[in-house]
C-alpha cells in the first residue's frame, strides 16, 4: 500500500513537483502550487494520511492490485508528462 511506504510517497512527491515546475501555466486548482513550496517532510506525512482516508481508499489511489497499477500507468502515458516533453 502506497500510504505505508514513505519512500514511495517521497518519490511520488518528487515527480509531482517536477511536473508542476515544468508546467507553462499555473496549476488548477491553484492549491497544487503549494506542493512546490511546502517542506517535503510535512507534505509526505499529509499525503500518507490522505492516502489512508476513505476518499483515497474508494478512489483506488491506494489499491496495490496489478490491474489498478496498470490502469494508472496507462493513464499517465496517455496524459504525458510535461517534464518529459521538455
Amino acid at each position: 500500500m502506497l500510504a505505508d511506504d514513505p519512500d514511495a510517497v517521497r518519490g511520488m512527491l518528487h515527480l509531482m513537483r517536477r511536473n508542476l515546475t515544468a508546467m507553462e501555466t499555473p496549476p488548477v486548482p491553484r492549491a497544487f502550487a503549494a506542493l512546490r513550496a511546502l517542506p517535503q517532510g510535512p507534505l509526505v506525512a499529509l499525503l500518507r494520511r490522505f492516502l489512508k482516508s476513505p476518499t483515497a481508499v474508494h478512489s483506488g489511489l491506494n489499491d496495490p492490485s496489478p490491474a489498478t497499477a496498470a490502469e494508472l500507468e496507462r493513464l499517465a502515458e496517455q496524459l504525458g508528462s510535461p517534464a518529459e516533453a521538455r
